[in-house]
C-alpha cells in the first residue's frame, strides 16, 4: 500500500458543535499517549513539541495541562503518516467558574459548613438523622447556651406539623431531598475546588483508516526560557586565541518527563502570543420587553448598570489562576575549574613510616602542589555535541546527544567548546570612566555559534594554572562579531585628558551671483597621557562615542562597534605614554563677495593647483579691482579728516576776525588771520576735489566690479 501522509489542525473541528456538546459529559477510558521525542526551546517563553509513535487503537488521549490548554489549542497538528488520518478531535468543555456559579441559587454560592448550609437552605426538605430521625423542613438554627457555652440546636418542621429541635452535636447526617440543591450544593463544591486549574485536560483524537497509525503530533505551549552560561579562558600561550565554553540551563515544565528525547535550543525571540480557544464566549444578547407592559421607562435606563444596559459579563479570573504546587529548585552543579587531586596524603603516610624507622632522619621535601588545570584540560573534558543551524533569522543549537530530564527538574546542556580570538586588554570609556580603564577581554565570536545575552566567568590558564579573573555580563552576539567583555578595574593605569578645537583649511565650491560658497575644516585633537603601572606591556582601547558627521583620521587599526569608535594604544611595561586622535567634520559657510572673508577664499583658490582657467582672469581682476577700492576708501578716509579739520580751522580763524572787528589797532593782526584764512579756502577746495575724483574713481572700480561678479558662475571640481 502506498504511504500517505494527512494532517489535521484543531482549528478545523472545534466547529463540530455536536462532538464538542457531547465531550463535555462523555467519560472517555484512557488508552495510549504518545511519549515525548522532541522539543524546542525559545527565549520568549515558549516551547515546541512533538510526540511521535505508532498507536494500533482508533482513538489517542492526550493530557493537557489547564495552563497549557491555551496556547496547545491554537497550535495543535496531528499527522498520520501512514495511511490513515486524523478524523476530529475533542475535548471537555465547561462554563467558566464566574459563570457556573451564577447559574447556582444563591444559598450554595459562598456558605460552607453543617450550621452554615443549614441556614442557608432553611425551608428545604431534609431527612435529619441525631438523637432522633426527623423528616420534615428545616427552619433554622438557634444557639439556646450562648458564650461561653455553645448549645445549637437545629429547628425542623415536621411532616405531622411539629416543631422538633435537634442538637447540633449529635446530629451524624443531614439528607437533602430536594433535587435541584443537592445539585446545585455539589456544583458549588466542584467550583469552589476549582478543578479546573490543576487536572489535566483529557484530548481525545479519533483516527481512521484502520490498522496501524504511525503519529506525529505537535503543539506550542509555555515553557520558561532557557538560560544561557559561558566561560572563557585566556591561554597566554594560545597566541590570541582563547577557549570559549557555553551550556544551558533547561527546565522541565511541561508536565511530562523528558525521556531520550531530541532537544534544540533556539536563540532569538519569535513573536508568540496567547489566545483563549477553550473558554466558551457567552456573548451577551439584549433584553427586550413589551412596550405596553412597562408604566414608564426611566430617563436614565440606557446608562445604569444591569437590566437594558448591562455591563459585560467579567472575565473569568479563575483560568488566570496560579498552579498551586510549588516547584523545588533543581539541585544542579555548574562545571568548575578542579584541581587535580592531591599526592598529600601519600607523602605524609611515608614521611610517619620513615620517622618511626629512624628518629635521627632528616625531614622529607614539602609535598608539591597539585597539577594545575589547563586550558587543554578544559576542552578536553568540556565534551560538546551540538549542531548549530540558522532558521529564519533565528539560530538553533541542535543537541546530538538524547536528552533525558525529569518533569519538574533541571538539566545543564552542554553547547559550546571552541577555540575563539580572544586577547586581555584595557579598555577607557571616555565620559563614563574617571581616570582608570577596566581590564576587558576583546573577544571575537568566530565560534560559529550565536551567543544569547548571559554571564560570563573570565580565567586566564597559564604557568601557574587556572585563575579567576571576573565575570561580565554579555548582551546577544552574533556570528562573526566582536565585543568588549570588561570584568575588572584596573587602578594601576591613570589616564589624563586634554583637547584642542580650531579651524583650518579653506575651499572654495561654487560662485553664483556674488555669493561664494566655501567649505573649511573643523579639527578637534584628543589628547590622552596614560601612565602605566602595571609592569606589564598591554595594549588600551579608548572608547568615544562617534559624532554625527566627523570622522577620525590617521588612525588605521582604529575598531567600530555601533556608535563608537576603539582607537589602540600599545602601553610599554612601564612610564607615560602620549597620543594625538583627531577628528575631523566639514563645515560650509556662504559669504558675500565684497567681504573680506571672500577676498581671502578667492585669493587661496587662485593660489591652489585647480584653478578654473575660464575664470581665472576675471577673479585675478576682482582682487585687483578689490585692492583699488580699499586705497581709495582710505584715501578718502584721509581726504575727509582733512577736510574736517580745514572746516574746523576755518571756522575758529571767522570767530577770531569777528572778535577783532573794526578797529585799526589791531590792523596787522587781523592781516594775517585774513591771509591763513585764505590758505584755508584754497587748501579745503583742493582736498573737496580730491575728494570728488576719488569718489569717482571708486564708482568706477565698483560698476567694473559689479559687471565682473554678475558675468562669473562658477562651481568648482571636487
Amino acid at each position: 500500500m502506498p504511504r500517505t501522509t494527512s494532517s489535521i489542525a484543531l482549528s478545523s473541528f472545534l466547529g463540530i458543535a455536536s462532538l464538542l456538546s457531547g465531550c463535555a459529559s462523555t467519560a472517555v477510558s484512557r488508552g495510549p499517549e504518545l511519549p515525548v521525542t522532541r522539543a524546542v526551546l525559545y527565549q520568549n517563553g515558549i516551547g515546541y513539541f512533538e510526540r511521535r509513535g505508532k498507536l494500533s487503537e482508533d482513538v489517542l488521549h492526550l493530557r493537557v495541562r489547564p495552563d497549557q490548554i491555551r496556547d496547545f489549542l491554537k497550535s495543535l497538528t496531528v499527522v498520520d503518516l501512514g495511511s490513515g488520518r486524523a478524523t476530529s478531535i475533542a475535548l471537555p468543555v465547561e462554563k467558566s467558574r464566574a459563570q457556573t456559579l451564577t447559574d447556582l441559587p444563591e444559598q450554595v454560592r459562598t456558605e460552607g459548613g453543617l450550621l452554615a448550609i443549614a441556614q442557608a437552605f432553611r425551608g428545604a426538605r431534609v431527612v435529619v438523622d441525631g438523637e432522633r430521625r426527623v423528616v420534615g423542613r428545616l427552619v433554622g438554627v438557634e444557639n439556646l447556651g450562648g458564650a461561653p457555652k455553645n448549645d445549637w440546636r437545629l429547628s425542623v418542621l415536621t411532616d405531622g406539623g411539629a416543631l422538633a429541635q435537634l442538637s447540633v452535636e449529635k446530629i451524624k447526617d443531614i439528607k437533602i431531598l430536594d433535587g435541584t440543591l443537592e445539585v446545585g450544593l455539589k456544583k458549588a463544591l466542584d467550583a469552589a475546588l476549582d478543578a479546573g486549574s490543576w487536572k489535566s485536560v483529557d484530548v481525545t483524537v479519533r483516527l481512521a483508516g484502520g490498522g496501524t497509525h504511525d503519529l506525529v503530533v505537535s503543539y506550542v505551549v509555555e515553557m520558561p526560557a532557557w538560560k544561557p552560561a559561558y566561560r572563557l579562558v585566556i591561554d597566554d600561550k594560545a597566541q590570541g586565541r582563547s577557549l570559549l565554553q557555553g551550556w544551558a540551563v533547561v527546565d522541565n515544565l511541561s508536565g511530562d518527563d523528558w525521556k531520550n528525547i531530541s532537544l534544540s535550543l533556539t536563540a532569538g525571540t519569535p513573536l508568540a502570543f496567547t489566545y483563549d480557544l477553550y473558554t466558551p464566549r457567552m456573548p451577551r444578547r439584549p433584553h427586550l420587553e413589551a412596550r405596553d407592559e412597562i408604566s414608564q421607562v426611566p430617563l436614565d435606563a440606557f446608562q445604569s448598570s444591569g437590566g437594558i444596559a448591562s455591563t459585560e459579563q467579567s472575565r473569568d479570573d479563575a483560568d488566570r489562576a496560579p498552579m498551586e504546587e510549588s516547584i523545588a529548585p533543581p539541585s544542579v552543579s555548574t562545571p568548575s575549574m578542579a584541581p587535580a587531586k592531591s599526592k598529600k596524603a601519600g607523602l605524609e603516610s611515608e614521611y610517619r613510616r620513615g620517622a618511626r624507622a629512624d628518629a635521627a632522619m632528616a625531614p622529607p621535601p614539602p609535598p608539591r602542589p597539585p597539577a594545575a588545570v589547563t586550558s587543554a584540560d578544559l576542552e578536553r573534558n568540556f565534551r560538546t555535541l551540538v549542531a548549530g543551524s540558522t532558521v529564519g533569522s533565528l539560530f538553533r543549537y541542535d543537541i546530538a546527544e538524547p536528552i533525558t530530564v525529569a518533569e519538574r527538574q533541571s538539566a545543564l546542556v552542554n553547547v559550546i567548546n571552541a577555540k575563539v580570538a580572544g586577547e586581555d586588554a584595557l579598555l577607557f570609556r571616555v565620559g563614563q570612566d574617571q581616570v582608570s580603564p577596566y581590564r576587558v577581554v576583546r573577544f571575537a565570536n568566530d565560534s560559529g555559534f550565536v551567543l544569547e545575552s548571559g554571564p560570563i566567568a573570565i580565567y586566564r590558564s597559564g604557568e601557574g594554572g587556572g585563575t579567576f579573573l571576573g565575570e561580565a555580563l554579555a548582551q546577544r552576539i552574533e556570528k562573526g562579531a566582536s565585543t568588549f567583555l570588561p570584568y575588572a578595574l584596573d587602578g594601576r593605569v591613570r589616564v589624563q585628558l586634554s583637547e584642542e578645537d580650531r579651524e583650518e583649511g579653506v575651499q572654495l565650491l561654487r560662485i553664483v551671483h556674488g555669493v561664494i560658497t566655501c567649505e573649511t575644516k573643523r579639527v578637534t585633537r584628543w589628547k590622552y597621557d596614560v601612565d602605566n603601572g602595571t609592569g606589564e606591556a598591554t595594549t588600551m582601547y579608548v572608547r568615544r562615542d562617534r559624532r554625527p558627521g566627523w570622522k577620525v583620521v590617521g588612525q588605521s587599526k582604529m575598531v567600530e562597534e555601533g556608535g563608537a569608535y576603539f582607537v589602540p594604544i600599545a602601553l610599554p611595561k612601564s612610564g607615560r605614554t602620549k597620543v594625538e586622535v583627531e577628528e575631523q567634520t566639514p563645515v560650509r559657510r556662504d559669504v558675500d563677495i565684497w567681504d573680506d572673508y571672500g577676498r581671502q577664499v578667492i585669493g587661496l583658490y587662485l593660489k591652489g593647483a585647480n584653478v578654473d582657467p575660464k575664470v581665472a582672469p576675471a577673479l585675478k581682476e576682482i582682487l585687483a579691482l578689490r585692492e583699488r577700492v580699499d586705497r581709495i576708501e582710505a584715501q578718502l578716509a584721509t581726504a575727509e579728516e582733512q577736510r574736517q579739520a580745514q572746516s574746523e580751522r576755518q571756522g575758529e580763524v571767522r570767530e577770531n576776525l569777528k572778535a577783532l572787528g573794526k578797529s585799526n589797532a589791531n590792523a596787522d593782526l587781523k592781516r594775517k588771520l585774513e591771509t591763513t584764512l585764505g590758505e584755508l579756502e584754497t587748501g579745503l577746495n583742493d582736498v573737496t576735489r580730491r575728494t570728488v575724483q576719488l569718489s569717482i574713481d571708486r564708482s568706477e572700480a565698483r560698476d567694473r566690479l559689479s559687471v565682473l561678479i554678475k558675468n562669473i558662475d562658477m562651481t568648482t571640481v571636487r
